[in-house]
């Protein structure tokens, strides 16, 4: 009888879970205020007066949310992602329908006819039909470009199932409504549709017509919405839907007409916007919603800067529920305070109505932290401190490639002439070498207080240049290329272990509105790593004809040690990086106790290394759940979707790294790297020879970092410029030291 009890007991803990669940959703209402095109300094600028949308930041949880789709920063797809919960495309149509996000109608609404030539001003309901053979049924509102945007998804290198959110509500017995549109003369924004539609691109209510707009040809884009017949449609349909998506319409209409306004009048025009979407979403909460709604305030796509504005291209987001306190906005999408993810946004809805999140969507539900002081204020230094990291990161991603190229093919020139070549044409590539070693760790010391964006990059060039003095100061320019290896493996090991702030902040590492990265180490300082740790190696255990058992012993711990910093979940959580520094780190180690290791100890070494990442990734899925790193995510989606999850993300990772290897400038520096090393190879120059006799671990440590840099050029997405940054080390520090025998040759 005991052994009866427990499925019964478990029968009946899943039907009161399931009921709670149920009245859970029942008892919830929601309302998604969509704001587009706009950016927080529009919203909390002195200039705009907004209350509402002051009081909802203020008494809410804020956050800023990377609207990064698959088609860049912003633009189409903004919409498309929230519904689908993944990064989604929505590319034009044509020049008849340049937004094709926005081709949603009214199932009575009679598409115009230089949209759908052949239907000849026939219902939206006959031309969804026609388009795709399935009934309207009782919805209200259809998505007639549904069937291209299929299309364009269907070939993504992960899973996208456009209107997952709107699909996944409606299964729950949850009413989804739309109202409003950000219609402008002959051109549909109906984007809004997107964020509400279930699979089929259907909608149960709402109203996006025109009906919603009145004429007003005193601003450029001539329509604007009646705020009469918006809060008509939104009292209709608020009585029986759960969830109702607006689209206030005026900042997306003001951004689209911006290019053809003055500067200052398109500022001007902005404000306005901004002003009567406050007005209108007060109204609609004060005369329509009521107090039981919880309202979240999104923006899909930020707004093209004016000419001589920077910002950093993150957008505003506030969820305010009664009885929530008020925070900062975050998620284990991107573990960082104050910053989010628009592929969250689903992942919030269903978890407020608490229901499950489907596996095709890659978003983590948005919670509300509480932070020291008032939060907004914290959300604006955030905000200013990510505007002077994207100002001024540019110059340096532009710079330093180029700068790590001219000093990789000077070198090899100067290499070949060994002591032909002039003294100050060496003294001089030495210096540029020490100084592109020396950026990495000066990078890291500049991101430890905020700057602005000019006072950053002096910080970061005059830092580069202190630190490789202080290495020729304390080695007498002898082995001065150690000096800026150990310093970034210190660094780099102290910040991984402590919460990682200076990575977080650096200028040579991911940014945030990009959203390739948002937590842990990334694959520039991942690269920039791997090449510093085999130099400072090859340092410690040189000094002799043989080095002693225990250094050996040290620096093989060591290595061994920071790769599994760089992939563990809780500090680097980047596995590709971490199996490209354990690729280089084996067989450094293998150098270290065998002189000519053979291909059969290689092989047994990056197993071992494959299985203790595997057992790291099984203590992340069971230890994190949930809120596991992207590999402990990716071998969840393995285990529920089989093994083409994993291809799926191989297809991607080798398409991007395809795509960087054609446009990156850190091409260049990889192949001029490249080219000095073949020159060594080829020639075998008399320095380098002399240089290698004096380190003697050297050459081991410039071979175990090309066998590194190529494992991370195919483990990572991004892998071009680790590899291009772990050459720079090992590469530039064989150079360094061949130059330098060449100078003692000229004075000797």
């Amino acid at each position: 009888m005991r052994g009866a009890r427990i499925p019964v007991m478990l029968v009946a803990v899943c039907l009161i879970s399931g009921l709670s669940r149920e009245g859970l959703a029942a008892d919830r209402k929601l309302v998604v205020a969509v704001v587009n095109q706009v950016a927080w300094h529009d919203l909390l600028s002195d200039q705009v007066n907004a209350p509402v949308v002051r009081k909802l930041a203020n008494e809410g949880a804020v956050g800023a949310m990377c609207v990064r789709t698959a088609r860049g920063l912003g633009g189409e797809g903004g919409y498309l992602t929230i519904g689908a919960g993944a990064r989604a495309s929505a590319a034009t149509w044509g020049a008849a329908i340049p937004s094709l996000e926005g081709y949603a109608f009214q199932t009575t609404e009679r598409v115009p006819f230089p949209m759908a030539p052949w239907s000849k001003g026939a219902p939206a309901a006959q031309v969804f039909r026609a388009n795709t053979g399935w009934p309207t049924g009782g919805n209200r509102i259809v998505h007639l470009g549904i069937g291209e945007m299929i299309r364009q998804n269907i070939s993504a290198s992960y899973p996208i199932r456009l209107g997952l959110l709107g699909g996944t509500l409606r299964r729950a017995g949850l009413r989804v409504a739309c109202v409003g549109n950000a219609d402008t003369r002959g051109s549909p924004h109906r984007e809004l549709v997107t964020i509400a539609m279930d699979e089929q691109g259907l909608v149960e209510l709402g109203e996006v017509s025109a009906n919603v707009l009145r004429e007003q040809r005193a601003v450029a884009y001539e329509f604007v919405t009646d705020s009469d017949a918006f809060l008509a449609a939104l009292a209709r349909v608020s009585a029986v839907a759960d969830v109702i998506i607006l689209e206030l319409g005026e900042t997306a209409r003001a951004a689209e007409y911006a290019g053809k306004m003055t500067p200052e009048h398109a500022r001007n025009t902005r404000c306005q916007a901004i002003e009567k979407s406050d007005r209108l979403l007060g109204e609609a909460l004060a005369k329509v919603l009521g107090a039981g709604w919880a309202v979240l305030v999104v923006t899909p796509a930020v707004r093209r800067p004016d000419p001589g504005e920077e910002f950093a291209a993150l957008a505003p987001v506030i969820l305010y529920q009664p009885e929530t306190p008020p925070g900062m906005l975050t998620s284990a999408s991107t573990r960082r305070t104050g910053l989010v993810v628009s592929t969250d946004v689903a992942a919030t809805v269903l978890e407020y109505f608490g229901l499950p999140r489907p596996a095709d969507t890659v978003g983590r539900p948005m919670v509300s932290e509480a932070v020291t002081g008032v939060h907004l204020a914290r959300l604006q230094g955030y905000l200013k401190r990510q505007d002077a990291a994207e100002a001024a990161r540019p110059y340096l991603f532009r710079w330093l490639p180029i700068h790590v190229a001219v000093a990789m093919w000077v070198t090899a020139f100067l290499v070949l002439l060994g002591g032909r070549s002039p003294l100050w044409a060496r003294a001089a590539t030495r210096g540029l070498i020490l100084v592109a070693q020396a950026a990495g760790s000066a990078a890291l010391v500049a991101a430890l207080r905020p700057l602005s964006a000019p006072h950053t990059l002096a910080a970061v060039a005059g830092g580069s240049l202190v630190i490789a003095l202080i290495g020729c100061w304390l080695t007498g320019w002898r082995s001065a290329n150690v000096v800026p290896a150990a310093l970034l493996v210190m660094l780099l090991a102290y910040d991984l272990i402590r919460g990682q702030n200076m990575v977080q902040w650096s200028l040579l590492s991911y940014s945030a509105p990009s959203g390739a990265r948002f937590y842990g180490i990334g694959n520039e300082y991942g690269g920039a790593l791997l090449g510093a740790s085999l130099v400072l190696a090859a340092a410690v255990v040189s000094g002799g004809s043989r080095a002693s058992w225990m250094r050996r012993s040290v620096v093989a711990v060591g290595l061994i040690g920071l790769a599994v910093l760089v992939g563990h979940p809780r500090s680097g959580a980047n596995v590709g990086m971490a199996l490209g520094c354990a690729v280089g780190f084996a067989v450094y180690i293998l150098y270290l106790w065998r002189q000519r290791p053979a291909w059969g100890d290689v092989v047994t070494v990056v197993l071992v290394v494959f299985g203790v990442v595997g057992c790291a990734v099984v203590v992340d899925i069971f230890v994190k759940g949930p809120e596991a790193s992207h590999i402990g995510m990716l071998a969840a989606a393995v285990r529920e979707q089989g093994w083409p999850a994993l291809w799926q993300v191989v297809v991607r990772k080798l398409t991007m790294n395809w795509l960087l290897l054609r446009v990156s400038s850190w091409t260049n520096a990889a192949t001029g790297a490249l080219g000095l090393l073949g020159v060594v190879l080829v020639a075998r120059p008399p320095i380098v020879i002399a240089a290698l006799r004096e380190q003697e671990w050297l050459n081991a440590a410039v071979i175990a970092c090309l066998c590194g840099a190529l494992a991370s050029v195919l483990l990572n997405d991004s892998g071009i410029v680790a590899g291009a940054l772990a050459l720079l080390y090992g590469a530039g520090s064989l150079g360094y030291l061949a130059l330098g025998q060449g100078e003692r040759q000229v004075r000797a």
